[in-house]
């Protein structure tokens, strides 16, 4: 087959593993998620595993692959590169690795070098930037639901419970997101969704996912439904201010591209919209642009761009 690179963009629940030769996509196939922190190692033996099977019984073998590149969540620490590095060498690649987080990947597959900032949110919120080739990086965001994550699918979730909870104690407007979150959970009462809330079986995945509510038809003009929504966009404009702020002073350029992505930026028309009219008031010079490709190609690309440096 001659040499070949890998891309995986690794999601919460799959991973698009892409064979390129550098020019043109080969080979695409899936296989589970690769997050250290959310699966175990055997896991994520058995993903890799699979995918290389998978690359094998297509005639993509071991010895021909040129590099890697793996970009998922949960995989910037020492010990969940290292546990990649050796489910890897134990599936026959000897090639060099590169590992990134699911969001650096998406930012190169966005702009490959060139100076851009990319907002993601999806379960969790991050704004990236980088300018002088990619190799100066920006960030804002990004630091876990429990802390941060504002704007993102999770932040929605919890703040349509808490908008719920409010409402039938006196605290917050009458919303008909109660009937809607009830009726999603299958539940009755506060006291319920209390418990589902904190079950410590219930994923913080589990809790993005209410984050569609708020886009249902019934809850158009809901005054909770608005205050949501403008909490989110909030969180999301300051975060873009304050990536594109440190990449102006560092680039002298006024005018930048700005890639929207994630479920909610690309599902919910209000948030989306709402942003952008902000976006055009506070930072006007800021242009929305469209992502050159997606994450699975940007890991390829960091792949080819690591094997090539000095």
């Amino acid at each position: 087959m001659g040499k070949y690179y890998i891309g995986m963009d690794a999601g919460g629940t799959g991973t698009t593993v892409l064979v390129s030769d550098g020019r043109k996509d080969l080979f695409l196939t899936k296989t589970e998620g690769l997050n250290c922190n959310s699966f175990p190692p055997e896991r994520i033996a058995k993903s890799l595993r699979e995918a290389a099977d998978n690359l094998l019984e297509n005639g993509y073998i071991p010895a021909d692959c040129a590099g890697i590149g793996i970009g998922a969540a949960g995989n910037n620490n020492p010990a969940a590169s290292a546990l990649l590095r050796d489910c890897l060498r134990g599936c026959g690649f000897r090639c060099p690795v590169t590992i990134c987080s699911d969001a650096d990947a998406a930012l190169y597959g966005a702009f490959g070098e060139e100076d851009g900032l990319l907002l993601i949110s999806g379960t969790g919120s991050i704004c990236l930037g980088q300018t002088h080739g990619g190799l100066e990086r920006y960030r804002a965001g990004g630091f876990g639901h429990l802390i941060d994550d504002e704007g993102s699918a999770y932040a929605i979730g919890r703040d349509i419970a808490a908008a719920v909870v409010k409402a039938e104690d006196g605290r917050g407007p009458e919303t008909a997101l109660r009937n809607a979150l009830f009726g999603h959970l299958g539940i009755s009462d506060s006291s319920q969704l209390v418990g589902y809330v904190y079950d410590m079986g219930h994923t913080k995945k589990e809790i993005a996912r209410l984050a569609r509510l708020i886009s249902l038809p019934e809850n158009e003009g809901d005054r909770a439904v608005s205050q949501i929504i403008e909490r989110a966009v909030a969180g999301l404009l300051e975060m873009v201010i304050a990536v594109y702020g440190k990449m102006k002073a560092r680039c002298g350029r006024p005018e930048l591209p700005l890639v929207l992505h994630g479920s909610v930026l690309c599902n919910n028309a209000r948030i989306a919209e709402s942003l952008t009219e902000a976006l055009s008031v506070r930072l006007p010079s800021l242009r929305i642009a469209e992502a050159r490709a997606d994450a699975a190609h940007g890991a390829v690309g960091l792949a080819r761009r690591d094997m090539e440096t000095p």
